[in-house]
């Protein structure tokens, strides 16, 4: 697990070439440990070769604070056009976004996010806003429509 000092490092080497942070996960995949680091770019074009320049760029950082006692795979990668949404930062990062929702209630909806902070997220829903508390939300996913 990272300290919250790496990942303001990780986080400042990511906004010094014009990307967000949008996520920092911890995963095991076939028995391998991956370390994957989610970009998107400030003008929502995050391409290939920004992944691997961000990923040159935090490679060192990795290599002084090793965030493992063993071994691990670091990848850096988009977040995605649809994706699952898991917290306040993922939320502010799409607003403007079409989204599907299903709450713990399991009513199901499409909306666009209006605006989001730490405690929830407000949904455009048939042209009427409404906020819910993240806690409300059961499953949050974005669509992409062709």
């Amino acid at each position: 697990m990272l300290s919250k000092e790496v990942e303001d490092k990780i986080e400042a080497i990511i906004e010094s070439v014009q990307c967000y942070l949008y996520d920092i996960a911890f995963l095991k995949e076939n028995d391998m440990d991956i370390l994957r680091i989610s970009i998107l770019a400030k003008d929502k074009n995050t391409t290939l070769d920004k992944c691997q320049e961000v990923s040159e760029l935090i490679s060192p950082l990795l290599d002084v604070y090793d965030p493992s006692s063993g071994k691990y795979t670091f990848e850096v990668s988009s977040p995605g056009i649809e994706r699952t949404l898991r917290n306040p930062r993922n939320f502010r990062l799409s607003v403007g976004e079409e989204v599907q929702v299903r709450t713990q209630s399991k009513d199901e909806f499409t909306a666009v996010i209006k605006s989001a902070d730490e405690e929830g997220v407000s949904f455009e829903i048939n042209n009427k806003e409404s906020y819910y508390p993240y806690s409300n939300l059961k499953k949050v996913k974005t669509i992409f429509r062709w």
